[in-house]
């Protein structure tokens, strides 16, 4: 046997496809994939293809001789996101499959592209170029016969790429495997896509060009794809200072849980660029890499009272503002311990009093007799700030340093009515302060940026659109009907279909007209058996959110706190997410929900019709009936088609993706 390697999307098919109809060589595939096909008997067969790294082979095969396909990377790359989209992952993005492909995190992808061909060309015995191959196809096959003794060829036979795609090829079509010819057809064509060479530059994506070029540039040179020299075609080292302090607050509300994900997956991006980005995040006055910051948070997240995060891991000792991180932790551990009906009174006497302005007074004049020496050298050790929250703009306000800030929402101007006068003031500070450094903004949605241009004197093109995203790991389509049950009996879910609502008890969210519209619902005869689930700490304020007495009112269930590890669980066993909020300048728990093929019920207003889309349906929030209405399109409609929809629309987002493009943000705004 002979090994065909190649990095996936470079020829291979097409190499074995012309060794069967014109030589007459039958070939096999090795891969270690539970949920595709492989011959038992592989290595009886003249060829095998693999894309696996050479010290992946079974030891005994590892001495065969060795013929290797190698094609331009950014080509391979295009190519392979494509078939993920289309064939592997159906649904996916294509540019989160281009950058997960590029980025090749952890050695997966085969090792990426470069990793891929540097091993593999250090042991062929015989290296051929994709583009040559195409050029002149049995030229190049006929290198095989420094290791073998090839049949002489019947030239006739020469398949052409287009009869491959609109064929059946013996290989690349499934037709080994596939029953129906429809089956064999669509996926030759998907499987053979454009094979020429250059199709790259119409597809791949200006912004990620950089990142080929500083991951795989000098493997593109050696093999001559690339000259070096095409422009915008680098990326220049930056260090960047995040400010952190939201992490001292214990309470995993939007802005953390946003600060703490971008943190992770900076971390993975970090790791692979570590020769252009580099990253401290300030909490208090301490200052911390990005690594140790990211371990302490993880242990934090894990459960046991051994993995416990004290405030001394956060900050050191002789951190002269440490106070305010202890009181923050303090207040974290009291909103999730205390009845709210007795924490509510007393924040709201905290934040009538004095005793706040005063703290923020002492805040403000110890960042300012902060020493020169100290101000001098973390200006000089860093390129810039980020601020992932304006109102904590007193942290960094005295660092002379390029700003970039990320806003959220911007609710308190456009609903203050649901807003402290407190809270007021310091968001509408955080943004005067951006506005004054000329800082560069990253708007978490359109609707956001659009919101942020319109009230304030603010550049567009200092406006830079990231999506945040749902995690992954955390967030899935659950199935399995034994989980389901054991999730439902934990919160004391009842039998039959539910819809849910994660939720904030307070005035945006929309609650008390969801509930009203629900009740309704009910009240027509024809959803005796539904309920709603409303997920979250239930507060005082839950008797005045719906009519007690109505005849339908024990058809509301709350379930409490729920831990992060249920959460996807409860969402795939609801028929809708119903999150019909007045404003949101994103909107998480939609995406989650989504990502768990769960549809949304959502307000028609902000951002959520641009992050929803039709993963779900919008009503106007403001009605009641609307709402009532839109639930009744979401449970007569076609189920599996609107699972279907939400998750192909969440999997457009990753946390990843918007790692890379706060990158791309530093590397616009760094001096």
């Amino acid at each position: 046997m002979i090994w065909l390697a190649s990095f996936p999307r470079s020829g291979n098919t097409f190499f074995r496809n012309i060794l069967f109809e014109v030589y007459g060589l039958e070939s096999s595939t090795f891969h270690r994939e539970e949920n595709y096909p492989m011959d038992e008997n592989y290595a009886a067969y003249p060829f095998v293809k693999t894309h696996l790294l050479p010290d992946q082979l079974p030891e005994e095969h590892r001495a065969a001789p060795k013929v290797y396909l190698v094609r331009d990377g950014r080509d391979a790359l295009v190519s392979l996101a494509h078939h993920r989209k289309d064939i592997i992952e159906p649904g996916t993005d294509f540019y989160t499959n281009l950058l997960e492909a590029t980025l090749a995190l952890g050695g997966s992808y085969f090792g990426g592209w470069s990793e891929n061909v540097k091993q593999w060309t250090a042991e062929a015995d015989v290296v051929i170029r994709y583009e040559d191959l195409i050029e002149d196809p049995l030229r190049e096959v006929e290198k095989l016969r420094k290791v073998m003794d090839l049949p002489e060829p019947n030239r006739e036979r020469l398949p052409t790429f287009e009869k491959l795609k609109f064929g059946q090829p013996q290989y690349g079509s499934g037709a080994t495997f596939l029953a129906r010819e429809e089956e064999v057809a669509a996926l030759a064509r998907k499987n053979f896509r454009k094979g020429r060479a250059g199709s790259w530059k119409e597809e791949m994506p200006a912004t990620l060009l950089p990142l080929v070029y500083e991951l795989h540039g000098k493997t593109l040179e050696r093999f001559d794809y690339w000259r070096g020299d095409e422009p915008g075609a680098s990326l220049k080292p930056v260090r960047v200072l995040m400010e952190a302090n939201k992490l001292s607050d214990a309470t995993m509300d939007g802005v953390r849980r946003y600060q703490v994900e971008l943190l992770q997956a900076l971390r993975a991006l970090q790791t692979q660029l570590s020769s252009v980005l580099t990253i401290d995040c300030m909490i208090g006055d301490a200052i911390k890499p990005l690594d140790a910051v990211v371990d302490m948070v993880n242990k934090e997240a894990q459960p046991g009272k051994d993995n416990e995060v004290t405030d001394e891991d956060l900050l050191q000792e002789e951190a002269p503002s440490g106070y305010e991180n202890v009181l923050l932790r303090l207040k974290g551990w009291m909103a999730n311990n205390i009845p709210l009906v007795i924490y509510e009174p007393m924040r709201r006497l905290y934040t009538r009093s004095p005793a706040r302005s005063l703290l923020n007074w002492m805040s403000v004049n110890v960042r300012r007799f902060r020493s020169r020496a100290e101000r001098d050298r973390i200006i000089q050790s860093y390129d810039l700030v980020h601020i992932p929250l304006p109102q904590n703009y007193f942290f960094i306000k005295h660092f002379k340093l390029p700003v970039v800030g990320t806003v959220h929402d911007l609710t308190h101007l456009v609903f203050p009515e649901f807003h402290e006068k407190h809270n007021i003031k310091l968001s509408e500070a955080g943004m005067q302060f951006l506005q004054k450094v000329n800082a560069r903004i990253i708007a978490v949605s359109n609707a956001t940026k659009q919101d942020i241009l319109h009230r304030y004197s603010i550049q567009k093109g200092d406006v830079q659109v990231v999506y945040e995203a749902a995690n992954g790991d955390l967030f899935h389509p659950v199935k399995a009907t034994e989980r389901l049950r054991l999730v439902r009996e934990r919160y004391r879910i009842p039998d039959g279909p539910y819809l849910v609502s994660l939720s904030t008890i307070e005035p945006r969210k929309n609650l008390a007209n969801t509930l009203a519209a629900f009740l309704q619902l009910k009240s027509s005869g024809n959803h005796e058996d539904l309920t709603f689930v409303v997920c979250g700490k239930r507060g005082w304020k839950v008797d005045t959110l719906y009519d007690k007495e109505h005849p339908y009112a024990s058809s509301i269930h709350f379930t409490g706190y729920v831990a992060d590890e249920d959460l996807a669980t409860i969402y795939s066993g609801a028929r809708a997410l119903c999150y019909v909020a007045h404003y949101e300048g994103f909107g998480l728990p939609p995406l989650e929900a989504m990502l768990c093929g769960t549809p949304v019920l959502y307000g028609d207003n902000s951002s959520m019709p641009e992050v929803v889309r039709d993963g779900g349906i919008g009503v106007e929030a403001g009605s009641v009936a609307a709402i009532r209405t839109g639930m009744e399109q979401i449970l007569q409609g076609d189920e599996a088609a609107l699972r279907k929809a939400a998750l192909r629309r969440a999997r457009g987002f990753s946390w990843l993706r918007t790692a890379y493009e706060t990158f791309l943000t530093y590397q616009q705004a760094s001096k």
